[in-house]
């Protein structure tokens, strides 16, 4: 895959947009092409195919928001299903038309209402098994989040540790960033949970144990757990 391959995946998954959220003053991610290499590095600011290598595993010019990278795997997980994330679903009225204090009543819309809720994009089956399948392994399969590996309840997911400076400088305040994206169950995707911890290391160190401790609450919450056994001991009172 050539970068124009990648560019164009990018554009299809809506990365360089903003996702519509019900927030002011949205970044829009910027991912790798010739025109942010040029901006980046002006000194070289030729494409080559290394750069492609490198931009195919997110390794260079990538400046990714969390809530943007947290829509396209949820979207990846649900098979295709790009959601407009937002943060508030309504607000009911307040008071009374008559009343000075009053507020109507106000349901979440997208920014852009032209915008189709969910976009759908099409991903061959074969090819989102093998995405699930390789996500499933970073916990499940002795991937790199293993140690978050939970009984019954498959998370699928990716580590990141995001470079700040290069190597031999990456200590205090210009440590890596720890990265964790994920969504489970793996296989029938019900919740989705990004993490971003900066200037803490590796995303198996730190971002992903802090995912794990909010999915043990929200299984904790959706799954029924098995009642104490009763004490049958009968009491005989004279």
């Amino acid at each position: 895959m050539t970068i124009s391959g990648i560019m164009t995946m990018v554009d299809e998954f809506d990365i360089n947009k903003r996702t519509g959220i019900d927030l002011p003053h949205e970044i829009i991610s910027t991912t790798p092409s010739p025109d942010l290499k040029a901006r980046m590095n002006p000194r070289d600011s030729e494409w080559r195919d290394i750069d492609t290598v490198y931009a195919s595993f997110g390794q260079v010019y990538d400046i990714v928001t969390p809530i943007s990278m947290l829509r396209t795997v949820a979207g990846v997980g649900v098979g295709g299903k790009l959601y407009v994330p937002h943060l508030l679903k309504e607000v009911r009225q307040v008071g009374q038309q008559s009343e000075p204090d009053y507020r109507p009543a106000h349901a979440f819309q997208s920014l852009d209402p032209q915008r189709p809720n969910p976009k759908i994009v099409s991903i061959p089956e074969d090819q989102h098994k093998v995405v699930v399948d390789g996500m499933w392994g970073v916990v499940n399969n002795g991937g790199t989040a293993g140690a978050i590996k939970m009984a019954g309840f498959d998370i699928a997911g990716k580590t990141g540790t995001a470079q700040v400076v290069g190597l031999g400088k990456d200590t205090g305040a210009n440590r890596d960033h720890s990265w964790f994206v994920s969504y489970a169950p793996a296989y029938k995707p019900e919740i989705s949970i990004i993490c971003l911890i900066e200037n803490s290391g590796f995303g198996s160190q730190h971002a992903a144990p802090a995912v794990r401790a909010i999915y043990d609450v929200y299984y904790a919450k959706t799954r029924p757990q098995p009642e104490a056994p009763k004490n049958n001991i009968a009491l005989r009172i004279r």
